[in-house]
């Protein structure tokens, strides 16, 4: 079984999110796929025939806990290297997912093949911890916050929804260490699978700086996470954080530089008549030099 290894949303050396990619997995179970992501220790993603006959491919995700209905970065990876390795033409797909299918569309450019995922229409959902609960889980005092009522503690979900957590600077967001067990309690209760903690940049209004704290998913820190950014580009466009025209708005999320893995996420919000109407995340995917074909 080959296995291709990639490297989704680089911003420089030793960045990006490791996204291994198992190509024609159809002979694969379920349980060994899980197994193959928690012997990587890494979020996996399996290429498989489609059940749908109006898509051309399916894939399925693993971390190393369990299996998630959708992927962005994994989805970059996945399609860049079945490019790369001659195994698909078309441009445009559909891509069969649990979580429904999507529109994943890739061009090639002076930097690669840039890949462009369609994301689900947001949900937002106000339902969320107090400000006192949210810092004491990132153990800061409340006034590192950057809540206010422009910018709220709120769950936004392009697939799965995140908890936006605005902080007062990028070196609160760099130096927090949270109580983990205290901020997956806090999922739980709100229904969301991460905290998304997040800093604008005070110059440009569309840069933010981000971290993602996943809910028991394996692994402590994500260095880049597509359907939190997209999230986040949401709430951004929703609440006006930043100029916003009608037609496609870019958010540029750099995520991972605190732990030393910087990514650079491309969110494109589609806004008509001041209406959401469109989503997807954009990125590029490099392939290591760790490759093996495992049996």
């Amino acid at each position: 079984m080959k296995t291709i290894f990639t490297t989704v949303f680089s911003d420089g050396p030793g960045g990006g999110n490791p996204a291994p990619v198992f190509v024609e997995a159809d002979m694969m179970t379920e349980q060994e796929m899980q197994k193959a992501a928690a012997d990587l220790g890494q979020e996996s993603v399996f290429v498989r025939k489609p059940v749908r006959p109006d898509c051309d491919l399916m894939l399925q995700y693993f971390v190393p806990d369990h299996e998630l209905t959708i992927c962005a970065h994994d989805t970059i990876g996945a399609i860049t290297a079945l490019k790369e390795e001659g195994l698909i033409e078309k441009e445009h797909l559909r891509v069969e997912t649990k979580a429904g299918p999507v529109q994943v569309d890739w061009e090639e450019d002076e930097k690669g093949v840039l890949v462009m995922m369609e994301q689900f229409l947001p949900e937002f959902n106000d339902g969320v911890p107090s400000a006192a609960d949210v810092a004491g889980a990132l153990r800061i005092p409340v006034r590192d916050l950057g809540v206010s009522e422009k910018m709220p503690l709120e769950n936004v979900s392009t697939s799965r929804y995140k908890l936006m957590v605005p902080v007062a600077s990028r070196e609160v967001l760099d130096s927090l260490v949270p109580d983990y067990e205290a901020l997956w309690n806090l999922c739980d209760a709100c229904g969301a699978s991460g905290f998304y903690v997040c800093a604008q940049d005070p110059v440009r209004k569309d840069v933010f700086y981000a971290r993602q704290f996943p809910c028991r998913s394996g692994y402590l820190e994500d260095p880049a996470t597509g359907i939190a950014a997209t999230a986040l580009g949401a709430y951004v466009v929703q609440h006006s954080l930043m100029p916003v025209v009608d037609g496609w708005n870019r958010v540029s999320v750099y995520q991972g530089h605190a732990m030393g893995r910087p990514s650079l996420i491309l969110a494109d919000i589609l806004l008509e008549s001041g209406e959401i109407t469109g989503i997807r995340v954009c990125g590029y995917a490099q392939q290591t030099e760790q490759e093996a074909a495992l049996a």
